[in-house]
């Protein structure tokens, strides 16, 4: 569900087109206000290593629909320079599953899942680091009546926290992205997720194909993040029956590829910009002892657009 689609704000600088002309001011926006929209179609609904829209006899994948909306509020530019509070962000997540009367036959709706999401980041520049706090509401409407009378399960919460590191100030250049992130269930499962993940941008315009149609507006980026369960797998239902424990649950291992479709067709910047692409992510099981839990093969496209 790392769903929560980021929007980098842009300040007001001048820059000079060439030596000895006067700088050009670049576009500056009405207000410090991020905006992101993405959908993204996708075979399964892998969730730390669990499939969420699989079920006995499934056949032909029925379609995941995924929509994220998203916010961002850098408090710098409210400052003029003079500071910051860091990054305030927020989302909402929804998933559509068209075979989800198979999963949970006494409800009619395949709104399978909506997330609600709040965040706060900061930099620490002397540490190359940066810092984010975050909240997060994962609601599953289908399985508001599967819990025992008077209660409902439908409804977790989760805190969490994540480290990302600056790379470049040991390679130059951004290398492999590393962030390390741990999720504390604090409702339902009482259960905790550590993860380790790494990551790489290969823009094709600045791998010499800056004048190449197409690829020039091409990205690709290899991924990998290892999942830790801290009980988390055994007290959500897809554990070892008799154990609760510390262990590793799978390795998530993406290619994605991007086109920027703004800079393609020379879309101005005060209009945001639009992207397609697809992508394509095996999961690896490292603790498989459940039905739910299995190495998954699977992938999709995705539309988005942010302001």
């Amino acid at each position: 569900m790392h769903r929560f689609a980021r929007v980098l704000l842009v300040s007001a600088v001048f820059v000079s087109a060439a030596a000895g002309q006067e700088a050009e001011p670049q576009w500056e926006k009405p207000f410090p206000l991020g905006f992101s929209l993405e959908y993204t179609l996708v075979s399964d609904y892998v969730w730390r290593g669990i499939n969420l829209s699989e079920y006995a006899g499934e056949g032909r994948e029925k379609p995941n629909h995924q929509m994220c909306v998203a916010f961002s509020l850098d408090t710098a530019d409210l400052m003029d320079g003079n500071g910051s509070f860091g990054a305030f962000g927020g989302s909402i997540w929804f998933e559509w599953y068209a075979g989800q009367h198979r999963l949970t036959p006494w409800t009619g709706t395949n709104l399978q899942e909506v997330d609600y999401d709040v965040n706060w980041s900061y930099e620490i520049a002397p540490l190359f680091t940066t810092v984010e706090l975050g909240w997060v509401a994962y609601h599953l409407p289908p399985y508001r009546r599967s819990g025992s009378p008077g209660t409902d399960i439908s409804t977790t919460y989760e805190v969490y926290s994540k480290l990302y590191f600056d790379d470049s100030a040991i390679f130059g250049q951004p290398v492999l992205n590393p962030y390390v992130a741990y999720y504390q269930d604090i409702d339902t499962v009482e259960a905790g997720w550590l993860e380790f993940g790494v990551s790489h941008d290969f823009a094709l315009g600045e791998l010499g194909l800056e004048d190449t149609p197409i690829l020039k507006d091409i990205t690709i980026t290899p991924s990998a993040v290892l999942g830790v369960s801290h009980r988390y797998y055994d007290k959500s239902g897809v554990g070892s029956d008799n154990s609760i424990a510390t262990r590793l649950a799978n390795i998530e291992y993406g290619l994605a590829i991007d086109y920027d479709l703004s800079g393609a067709l020379g879309i101005p910047e005060q209009y945001g910009s639009l992207s397609v692409g697809g992508f394509i992510n095996y999961s690896q099981a490292l603790h498989d002892v459940s039905p739910s839990v299995n190495d998954e093969f699977y992938g999709g496209l995705t539309v988005g657009y942010s302001w």
